[in-house]
């Protein structure tokens, strides 16, 4: 799948901005490319973004499209994403108002707008794209390990649970990466990873059987050429609705090293029919010996979500879990990622100097 970043955004998270269901569009408003002139939220309408969400500097809030129209916005991205990934209902006559107000329309969900038949002629009529983020790839390869033999090295954001910043550690440890001068790159393997970086695999789309293939395939794709490869994360092999997505993710991507992620004061996974989690070593134990089934990894850092602690909360919270595991923890947002960037250097320079001592 490949987006153009370049078009003027406006980003629709009606009644959602903020919450849990918003991270589309926050994502975007961290780290994408994408110019933005306003997110569309009825219930914060008149503030901006970084008063909401702490990021966006001065992006407007406007209760309707309308409004966001004559800010200048050429599409609108579907900024809100829910379990199970199905829109409602009522985002019917806004996305086809959005259309009649001349944008395209950018879609992250599993229901495909060019499979609508009102939409698509709205969209014809109007000479404007539906752009849908899941459309897999046509080219669905069986995995089969050719992963393991990259020069470049691979890290894998694996977690407890979803939603917990998996996506937003990978980034930002590629752009880490790239100032302390290494040749570095980001895969995107979900819709908000997609529209950030301009091109992925939604691998929550892809049939079963071709998961790991397809991102095995991607990886080799993107590695030629680097030092590092982050790969974004996805699921949790706790979470029973969404492990078949995240072994295939640690099969396909064979990764070298991986940092778990976790959330503060989450001790069961997200959603109907919770199940209980157990402490971080048991999480990094497991994720390794799955790992190893395709090629050794080890999990050398910890990444805690603290987004509902307070400053000093939070502090306290991934101090502990570096002692508990014995590894570098940290918030990346709050406290940046230096010392798990140290962590992978490590790796990357012992697995240099093992290379010219087999030669």
């Amino acid at each position: 799948m490949q987006v153009d970043t370049s078009k003027r955004l406006i980003l629709y998270a009606r009644d959602e901005f903020g919450g849990g269901h918003s991270k589309t569009a926050e994502g975007v408003i961290r780290f994408g490319k994408s110019p933005i002139v306003a997110v569309v939220d009825r219930q914060h309408a008149g503030k901006t973004a970084k008063e909401v969400c702490g990021a966006g500097e001065n992006i407007p809030i406007v209760a309707t499209i309308e409004e966001a129209a004559k800010l200048g916005g050429e599409a609108m991205l579907l900024g809100c994403a829910f379990v199970g990934g199905r829109m409602p209902e009522a985002w019917r006559q806004d996305i086809l108002k959005a259309l009649d107000l001349k944008m395209d329309v950018i879609n992250g969900l599993h229901d495909f707008l060019v499979e609508d038949e009102e939409f698509l002629a709205s969209a014809k009529r109007n000479g404007k794209q539906l752009i849908d983020l899941r459309k897999p790839p046509d080219n669905m390869p069986i995995a089969n390990g050719r992963a393991r033999a990259l020069d470049a090295m691979t890290v894998l954001a694996v977690g407890s649970d979803i939603s917990i910043g998996k996506m937003t550690l990978a980034i930002e440890l590629d752009r880490l990466a790239t100032r302390r001068g290494y040749k570095s790159g980001f895969v995107a393997t979900g819709q908000t990873g997609i529209m950030i970086a301009g091109s992925g695999v939604p691998l929550d789309r892809v049939i079963g059987d071709f998961m790991a293939g397809v991102i095995e395939e991607l990886v080799l794709e993107a590695a030629p050429g680097l030092d590092m490869l982050f790969v974004e994360g996805q699921g949790s092999v706790y979470h029973p609705g969404y492990s078949g997505v995240t072994m295939s993710l640690v099969h396909g991507a064979a990764p070298e090293v991986m940092i778990m992620c976790h959330k503060a004061g989450r001790d069961s996974t997200e959603g109907k029919g919770e199940f209980p989690l157990p402490d971080l070593n048991e999480m990094i134990r497991m994720y390794e010996q799955i790992a190893g089934i395709v090629r050794p990894a080890k999990v050398v850092g910890v990444c805690i979500n603290t987004s509902k602690l307070s400053e000093s909360e939070a502090r306290k919270v991934v101090d502990q879990a570096a002692q508990l595991t014995g590894l570098p923890a940290t918030d990346p947002v709050r406290f940046g990622a230096d010392n798990l960037m140290d962590a992978l250097e490590v790796v990357f320079k012992s697995r240099k100097t093992t290379a010219v001592q087999a030669k």
